[in-house]
């Protein structure tokens, strides 16, 4: 099978602000939304039994050029959208047509949970702790 083909590769290292600890994985997932914003989701994860802490980011812009070429913009300094200690956050989803984004957990042996979180574009940093079920 031949490998596919995707042109001149730059490269850019991102670097969550929270989690830090052990076990963190600076990007767990990324989603672009409907305006062109990147949503990286970043967890961390001790083990299976937690402790688990996670946080969803707005890294960049996606956008077309006039001749529809696509550009990348990756912030200098992500702003953290959202924290969500207690939780391994890992599916981001944006949602079409709506500021709301769909994230997901993976909590290991604590199980799993589903939640909607508005990401609009005037949002600040804030912290989630309510437990959402779904």
């Amino acid at each position: 099978m031949g490998s596919a083909l995707f042109g001149a590769v730059s490269r850019r290292s991102h670097r969550s602000a929270y989690p830090t600890g052990d076990g963190t994985r600076h990007i767990s997932d990324i989603a672009v939304t409907g305006s062109g914003r990147i949503l990286v989701g970043s967890a961390g994860d001790a083990g299976d039994d937690g402790p688990f802490d996670s946080a969803v980011s707005d890294a960049g812009r996606v956008t077309l050029s006039a001749a529809g070429r696509v550009r990348i913009a990756l912030a200098a300094s992500p702003t953290a959208l959202g924290a969500f200690p207690g939780y391994e956050v890992g599916p981001v989803e944006c949602l079409p047509g709506s500021a709301d984004a769909l994230l997901g957990t993976d909590d290991e042996n604590l199980g799993g949970y589903v939640r909607t979180v508005p990401f609009r574009a005037t949002s600040r940093p804030g912290r989630v702790t309510a437990h959402a079920g779904g």
